[in-house]
């Protein structure tokens, strides 16, 4: 799927192609991949601040969540926690409801982990749980 394709030039070239992120937030519902629905989660949360209703969007996401890939389930606590520490007054519920689902309704390990790891960064410290979190990613090089 394109979109998987469009996170990586995203990565790759940062803030240069933002323009076509509401295109893609008006396709959602033609997602059916695991790996589509990822990457589009994670240019969600990324750009939460760009996307007027990004928290809408991730929850069309958790509706499903405990029916979604692994790979989602993991793309969406990280996506929802990005949003949140960018929006805290408009997505409090929804982390708080992302992390009970990881962590208590998952039998994934890993999902789990992570949500633990969260949860413990967003309760004791929230301006390290922004730099581990909303932290400067390694743009992608050429080979």
């Amino acid at each position: 799927e394109s979109v998987i394709v469009i996170k990586d030039i995203f990565r790759r070239y940062p803030n240069r192609y933002e323009s076509i992120i509401a295109t893609l937030c008006d396709n959602l519902d033609t997602l059916d991949e695991p790996l589509a629905k990822a990457s589009m989660i994670w240019i969600i949360g990324e750009y939460a601040e760009r996307i007027d209703n990004a928290d809408e969007l991730l929850e069309t996401f958790l509706e499903t969540f405990e029916e979604e890939d692994p790979a989602v389930q993991l793309q969406l606590l990280t996506a929802t926690v990005k949003c949140f520490l960018k929006n805290p007054e408009d997505t409090q519920d929804m982390v708080q409801r992302v992390l009970d689902l990881a962590t208590e309704e998952s039998d994934n390990p890993d999902l789990r982990d992570r949500g633990f790891i969260y949860w413990r960064l967003l309760s004791t410290d929230p301006e390290a749980a922004k730099m581990v979190v909303l932290g400067d990613k390694p743009v992608i090089e050429d080979d």
